[in-house]
């Protein structure tokens, strides 16, 4: 049995406190409701940080942490009142996101938020005030850049880093010197939202889109007059973020990296992606990136892949990686016994509850998006006119089989020469399977369809393409079998095929563009 009004369902019932009389002295404790008219007395047996568990003469009772205090020796002793922690790291999960999750976790326990600036624009406090005026928390902010949450986190400043990277292996040891895990792939690493990095001209640009060969050459500094792309002959002036920028780090890897080049020494760094998207929007001549919050009045340019193929930075094409600046973004957290509001908060991050304060701070949430048939023109196009083997008579097949279908932005990827799934596609997998199982899908058809690249016999790929998307269901059924003890989708319909290099989202003549093809969409009518 699970208490959720103390009021209503002790007082109701008993209208007097309770006593265990058997409960085990030394683990009695006492949960009071706030307006004080309630108490419930017994024998704490568990705390989750998010319920106690109590043995009484009802029976054994679970009560929301969130409408009760605890008094006796036996009490947690992290409370929900006075706590004080740190949250640090990135200035783009920090500027709009990071706030915005801290009001809707506030407003999961009826509580309000007070923030509080400093004379530091990287520095505030927030605190979460209960109803009753008491102070639950009190939260050292700081965005300083993705690399000061691990730093903060391994000397213990902070309970929550904020990233727009991945942990690095030089922090991955600093923290184990220490006696802190290696965050990844464990429940210390959690991706909360996803977001692209824009490229953003002036509005009055004539450039209408980019290739990222242009862009690495623009910010290496090989090409310096917009005239070389087709545009105006003007100078270009390149602006960039700060070497402590998580959105720098993602961008020179995904831009100059590939190349072998560095970032030119002409261009003028930003700590801030509003102001740098301003100042581009100031400047004829000038071209900048930022993540998809700060685009301000900046326009921004779709990437030109080499084969002709336009990725419009959209929420649809970011969540299903088809946008080539797509990234995610992350908070970490420690083994250390930090905060119960801590704790709670990175777990109310990853909730189903989150997404529309991630959408509402202009962010991309996880949950998936759906697209028809006919919002996926451009890529059916593009497959009829390409160069790349073609069966008209498989792609009626494929048209008629998705004319009533929408796709979802859940999109299923391999590492690169497998056909294993990406560690965030078996993630991606096994939550899909217990959505699937809670009924998020009832009455439903769902596709799994697999697609290739071009490398290979146009036949033998499609059959790869049927054995991927078989590879998906197999690891959903041990997902659901792992939760419900069977592979009991609950009576969805779920069905395989595969098309194997029909439909390309990326380019088959470019190493990443192939592994963007390698894919598992979801299609559900």
């Amino acid at each position: 049995m699970r208490i959720k009004s103390v009021g209503c369902a002790i007082a109701a019932v008993l209208g007097l406190t309770l006593a265990t009389g058997a409960a085990a002295q030394e683990n009695v404790v006492t949960l009071k409701s706030f307006d004080g008219f309630t108490q419930l007395r017994g024998e704490l047996l568990d705390f989750d940080g998010q319920r106690y568990t109590l043995r009484t003469r009802l029976g054994v009772l679970e009560i929301d942490v969130f409408l009760v205090s605890c008094e006796g020796e036996s009490c947690p002793t992290s409370t929900l009142f006075g706590a004080e922690f740190g949250i640090h790291g990135s200035q783009t999960v920090g500027a709009s996101l990071m706030p915005s999750l801290i009001e809707g976790y506030a407003e999961t326990m009826e509580a309000s938020v007070e923030r509080e600036l400093t004379g530091d624009d990287t520095q505030r406090v927030f605190r979460i005030i209960h109803s009753s005026g008491e102070e639950m928390a009190n939260i050292d902010f700081q965005t300083g850049g993705s690399g000061t949450a691990f730093s903060s986190l391994t000397d213990g400043t902070a309970a929550i880093g904020m990233a727009s990277r991945t942990i690095r292996e030089d922090e991955v040891d600093a923290l184990g010197s220490v006696g802190q895990r290696d965050p990844r792939a464990t429940e210390l690493e959690l991706t909360i939202a996803k977001d692209g990095i824009l490229v953003l001209v002036h509005p009055d640009n004539p450039i209408r889109s980019i290739s990222l060969n242009e862009l690495a050459g623009i910010y290496s500094g090989q090409i310096t007059n917009w005239a070389d792309l087709g545009g105006d002959d003007r100078p270009i002036t390149v602006y960039s973020k700060d070497s402590a920028s998580g959105t720098r780090d993602t961008f020179d890897n995904l831009v100059l990296v590939p190349i072998g080049e560095e970032l030119t020494p002409e261009a003028v760094e930003f700590a801030q992606g509003a102001e740098l998207s301003d100042q581009v929007a100031r400047d004829l001549g000038g071209i900048g990136y930022s993540p998809l919050a700060f685009q301000r009045t900046a326009r921004a340019l779709p990437l030109r892949q080499e084969c002709g193929l336009l990725s419009y930075p959209t929420s649809f094409s970011i969540k299903s990686n088809e946008y080539p600046l797509s990234r995610d973004l992350y908070l970490y957290g420690t083994d250390r016994q930090d905060s119960i509001h801590a704790q709670n908060l990175m777990s109310f991050a990853t909730s189903d509850q989150a997404a529309p304060f991630i959408e509402d701070a202009g962010y991309v949430s996880l949950a998936p998006e759906g697209q028809t048939l006919r919002e996926q023109g451009q890529r059916i196009t593009h497959a009829i006119i390409a160069e790349d083997e073609f069966s008209l008579d498989l792609m009626r097949e494929m048209l008629t089989e998705f004319r009533d279908a929408e796709r979802l932005s859940l999109t299923f990827r391999f590492t690169p020469g497998s056909s294993q799934l990406t560690s965030q596609s078996q993630n991606d997998a096994e939550r899909f399977a217990r959505d699937i199982v809670a009924g998020r899908y009832s009455g439903k058809e769902i596709l799994l369809v697999g697609f290739t690249d071009s490398i290979g016999q146009f036949q033998l790929n499609r059959a790869l393409a049927t054995r991927r998307a078989q590879g998906v269901l197999f690891t959903m059924n041990e997902a659901v079998a792992g939760v419900a003890g069977s592979n009991d989708f609950g009576g969805a319909n779920i069905s395989v095929q595969g098309y194997g290099e029909l439909t390309p989202v990326g380019c088959n003549t470019t190493f990443a563009g192939r592994v963007a093809n390698r894919r598992v969409e979801v299609w559900v009518r």
